[in-house]
C-alpha cells in the first residue's frame, strides 16, 4: 500500500472511530494573532501552532530570524502528532538538504490532510497546499494560483508576498500581469514583516518589476531580509556591495562577509562565487546548524573608508598598530582589484608583517598593483628585484 493510500485509510479509520484529530481541530491562524501568541501556543503543546512556528522559523515570517534547527524541531513535534504543517515543513527542509526521497514522502504525507484544511478555509493550509501544487510534480499551477489568491485575501502574508511577486511578472495564459495588484499585495505583507515580502520587494526594485528600477531601494529591502538570516538575501546583497552598481557604494569587505555567511548556510551560488574568486572551498555547515545573523551597522563602510582604517592599523596613526588586522582589511580589497590595497598586501607578504613571508606571492600582488597603475608598486618591484 502506498504512503498516499495509507494516509487516506488512516483518515477514514479515525473518522469511523469518531476520533477528533488535529486535522479537524478548530485552531486557525488569523491576521490578529501575534508571533508571541504563536510561540506560546506552540510551547503549550498545540500541534497546529508547533507546525506553524516551524514554518515561520524556516521562512522568517513576522520578523523572526531564520533558524533551520529550531524549525526542524518544532516541525518534527507537529509531525509526530499527525499535523500536516509538520510534514509539509519537513519536506521543505529535506529539499534544502537535497534529500528528494524524504521530501517526496513528506509532501505526500501532508497533501491529503492539507487539502482538507484548505477546503475548510484555513489560510495557512491554502498557502502550503498551493506551494505543493505549484512546485511538486505533478504540478497543478491553476489550482495553486487559486489557493494563493484565497489565502492572500484572508490576509496570510506569505501568500500575499508570493502572489504579489507572481502578479509583477505574470504567467502567460495563467495569470495576467498586474503590477498595481502585485505591489499592493507585497506592501501588505511587508507591513506584517514577512521576510518573503521583503526579499521579493527588494528584487522587484532591483529588476524594475512594477516599480522604477532602484538599486539603492533594493539594497535596503535586501538588508532587512539579510538581517533575518536569509541566505538568498545575503548572497544578492553581497554581490551588490562587491559590484557597487546603481548608486551603491562599493564595499568589498562587507560584500564578501555576506557571501561567506550565505556559503556557510550552504547557499550553492555563494559557495561557487567564493570558490572561483578565492580558489578555496568554503567551509559550509549542515542545514540544521544555526548560523548567527550578521551584525549590521547603521551604514556600510565604503572601500575607501576600509582602506583608511587598514592604513591606520598599518601605520599606527589614529589606531593601535596591528599588522594582522591591517592585513585582514587589506586582503579583501586587494582581491577586489583595489591597487593600493594590493600594494600593501604585497609589501606585507614581502616583509612578513601581519602574515607569512613569501617573496613570490609578494611579487604577484605588487605586479597586480603596478598593472593597475600604482606607481609606488612599480618602484617597489624595481627596488626589491633582487629579492624575488
Amino acid at each position: 500500500m502506498s504512503i498516499f493510500y495509507k494516509s487516506l485509510f488512516l483518515v477514514f479509520l479515525l473518522q469511523f472511530a469518531g476520533v477528533t484529530t488535529v486535522v479537524c481541530g478548530a485552531e486557525r491562524w488569523s491576521p490578529k494573532i501575534t508571533y508571541g501568541e504563536i510561540v506560546s501556543k506552540a510551547q503549550a503543546g498545540s500541534p497546529y501552532f508547533q507546525g506553524l512556528l516551524g514554518i515561520y522559523l524556516r521562512s522568517g515570517e513576522a520578523g523572526s530570524k531564520v533558524d533551520v534547527k529550531l524549525a526542524k524541531q518544532w516541525s518534527e513535534s507537529a509531525h509526530r502528532k499527525g499535523h500536516p504543517f509538520g510534514s509539509y515543513n519537513l519536506a521543505n527542509l529535506a529539499m534544502l538538504d537535497g534529500d528528494f526521497e524524504v521530501a517526496t514522502r513528506m509532501y505526500q504525507d501532508a497533501a491529503l490532510l492539507l487539502q482538507r484544511q484548505a477546503s475548510e478555509g484555513d489560510p495557512v493550509a491554502m498557502y502550503c497546499m498551493g506551494e505543493i501544487d505549484f512546485q511538486v510534480i505533478p504540478t497543478n499551477v491553476v489550482r495553486a494560483l487559486g489557493l494563493f489568491k484565497r489565502s492572500a485575501e484572508s490576509g496570510y502574508p506569505q501568500a500575499q508576498a508570493t502572489i504579489g511577486a507572481l502578479y509583477l511578472k505574470g504567467l502567460p495564459g495563467l495569470l495576467e500581469k498586474d503590477t498595481k495588484q502585485g505591489i499592493s499585495m507585497l506592501s501588505k505583507a511587508v507591513i506584517a514583516k514577512s521576510l518573503t515580502a521583503r526579499f521579493n520587494l527588494g528584487m522587484a526594485y532591483y529588476n524594475g518589476d512594477g516599480v522604477p528600477k532602484d538599486v539603492v531601494k533594493a539594497s535596503q529591502w535586501l538588508k532587512l531580509a539579510a538581517r533575518q538570516n536569509f541566505s538568498e538575501a545575503k548572497y544578492s546583497l553581497g554581490l551588490l556591495l562587491i559590484d557597487g552598481e546603481g548608486g551603491i557604494r562599493k564595499n568589498t569587505t562587507e560584500g564578501l562577509s555576506l557571501l561567506r555567511q550565505a556559503a556557510d548556510q550552504n547557499h550553492q551560488l555563494a559557495r561557487e562565487y567564493l570558490r572561483k574568486r578565492e580558489g578555496v572551498e568554503p567551509s559550509g555547515v549542515k542545514q540544521g546548524s544555526v548560523v548567527p545573523p550578521p551584525a549590521f551597522s547603521n551604514s556600510f563602510k565604503t572601500d575607501e573608508e576600509v582602506l583608511d582604517e587598514a592604513r591606520g592599523y598599518y601605520t599606527g596613526v589614529g589606531f593601535p598598530q596591528d599588522y594582522a588586522r591591517a592585513y585582514e582589511l587589506f586582503l579583501p580589497l586587494a582581491k577586489g582589484g583595489n591597487p593600493v590595497a594590493a600594494r600593501f598586501v604585497g609589501l606585507m607578504v614581502l616583509t612578513g608583517k601581519g602574515t607569512k613571508r613569501d617573496p613570490s606571492v609578494a611579487k604577484e600582488w605588487l605586479s597586480v598593483s603596478a598593472q593597475k597603475g600604482d606607481k609606488t608598486a612599480k618602484r617597489l618591484l624595481d627596488s626589491y628585484k633582487s629579492l624575488f
